[in-house]
């Protein structure tokens, strides 16, 4: 009587995968949900730019809605991390806020609320929670920075978590060819927004 075989896990990757082929799949499939949006992204393209075999994605990711959670949630925790290091980190309000922004509109990519609607039929209430709960985390870290200076004097009194939402918002112009161009850079016009944001609207002595 022959030996019975081990089972496998329907899916499961190839022997020749690392042990990090999770992590890559999130990063790729996160580069390419915000370069191109949910719709025009599939798992086989997911697969094929990781070089590896689409049941290796479908063993981490049972479909395509989960996959664009996780990574979402991916690129959202890496982007909370690195606004932290800075927002919180040496210099003036005022130059972290420029470095904030210029870091942020370097990165030229789909407008999140555009993919969101996109991928709204396919994903659960649960699913929408938790991604609009990471991307709130950096409505929050900027909104207590904002309060702290506000209660430092180093900022004028105002509704933070407004201000924060606004300066998020402001950022988005990076995708408007009108405003980042060749005449003006993503960095020339994070320093703008800033400024807008720090000096106001209202003319000199008014």
């Amino acid at each position: 009587m022959k030996p019975e075989k081990s089972k496998r896990k329907p899916g499961r990757p190839k022997a020749s995968e690392s042990p990090g082929t999770m992590t890559q799949l999130l990063r790729t499939a996160s580069f390419l949900f915000m370069e191109h949006g949910y719709e025009k992204v599939s798992l086989e393209t997911v697969a094929q730019t990781c070089g590896v075999t689409k049941a290796s994605v479908y063993y981490y990711f049972s479909n395509k809605a989960v996959l664009f959670t996780e990574a979402l949630l991916f690129v959202l925790k890496m982007a909370y991390d690195q606004t932290a290091a800075v927002i919180e980190g040496p210099g003036t309000l005022k130059e972290r806020l420029q470095e904030v922004a210029r870091r942020h509109m370097r990165n030229q990519h789909v407008d999140f609320e555009t993919m969101m609607r996109e991928a709204a039929t396919d994903l659960n209430e649960e699913q929408i929670r938790t991604v609009r709960e990471r991307e709130a985390d950096i409505h929050r870290l900027l909104e207590r920075v904002f309060a702290k200076a506000m209660d430092e004097g180093e900022m004028k009194r105002s509704d933070p978590l407004l201000l924060s939402h606004a300066f998020v918002a402001m950022m988005t112009v990076r995708n408007r060819n009108e405003i980042v161009n060749d005449v003006r850079t993503a960095g020339q016009a994070a320093e703008e927004i800033v400024q807008l944001i720090w000096v106001g609207i209202a003319p000199p002595h008014s």
